[in-house]
């Protein structure tokens, strides 16, 4: 859970990031000799942190807007 503006500009930078080698990785990786199904084995554990990370930015952001109010955020 983001707790701060500072934590919250990190965890932006971080999605960017990730997003970026996300896509970097899934690049390399079909260039090998992987399967499509071996290849979403390895990128799903990644996209599954990604995801997350990007949930909780986006929850940061309605919190810090007013539209959910902390205690509230699983309705």
């Amino acid at each position: 859970m983001i707790k701060d503006d500072t934590e919250y500009r990190e965890a932006v930078a971080r999605v960017h990031e990730d997003r970026n080698r996300l896509a970097e990785h899934r690049l390399r990786l079909a260039e090998t000799s992987l399967s499509p199904d071996e290849i979403k084995r390895v990128i799903d554990p990644i996209e599954s942190f990604h995801l997350q990370l990007r949930e909780e930015v986006e929850l940061y952001e309605r919190l810090k807007r007013g539209e959910l109010v902390a205690g509230q955020e699983k309705s």
